[in-house]
């Protein structure tokens, strides 16, 4: 026998029904208590596990609050440096004021043309964060791209990073590289490659 509440509509035909399963878990005697009052518009019902129903409201995580784009085009020469210690700024830059002081900031582009000018040496980047009133660092104390190529052998380095740094104050962040061997070159954005820089607020 079909165990079922069939309720029917007020006013011209059709019906609504809450139909039991066949059986339940354990065999138990399951029991659900409705809310005390309506919810609002949009919510959802939820259980807390001992039977009792209630409306709540979707969490906004994970939602995007806002999204910075960059396509930066160096034209008829790629920039370097040399050097094996310091990190040296690119024109590849964005600045994101945070909507949220819990947001978090996904950072991603691509980096065309990044090569080494030898094969002894190494071309790195990194991207360099400098918060409004606050510090400035590099985000990764290793290294987030690295090309041993030489000569007009370059590569594609993708730049990837998410940036928990809480706060609202605005940040800018910078696309630098250097070489790890004194006397060699970093190339980065070969001449007439276009490049790829985004910043994304993640909402909490």
């Amino acid at each position: 026998m079909t165990a079922k509440i069939k309720l029917n509509a007020a006013s011209g035909g059709g019906s609504v029904s809450l139909k039991a399963p066949s059986t339940t878990t354990s065999n138990a005697a399951v029991e659900f208590q409705l809310p005390v009052a309506d919810g609002s518009d949009g919510q959802y019902i939820k259980t807390d596990g001992s039977g009792a129903l209630a409306f709540a409201t979707l969490a906004a995580g994970g939602k995007i609050g806002q999204v910075l784009t960059q396509i930066y085009e160096p034209g008829g020469s790629s920039i370097s440096t040399t050097g094996s210690t310091n990190y040296v700024d690119t024109n590849m830059q964005l600045a994101i004021t945070p909507s949220n002081t819990n947001s978090k900031i996904l950072i991603f582009g691509i980096a065309n043309g990044h090569r080494s000018s030898q094969t002894d040496a190494n071309s790195i980047i990194n991207i360099k964060r400098a918060v409004s009133g606050g510090s400035t660092d590099n985000l990764s104390g290793q290294v987030l791209g690295i090309a041993h190529t030489y000569n007009v052998h370059a590569t594609t380095s993708p730049i990837f990073f998410v940036d928990g740094t809480t706060g609202t104050a605005q940040r800018t962040y910078t696309v630098v590289h250097k070489t790890d061997v004194s006397s060699r070159e970093s190339h980065i954005f070969r001449a007439n490659t276009s490049n790829m820089f985004v910043l994304m607020e993640i909402l909490p």
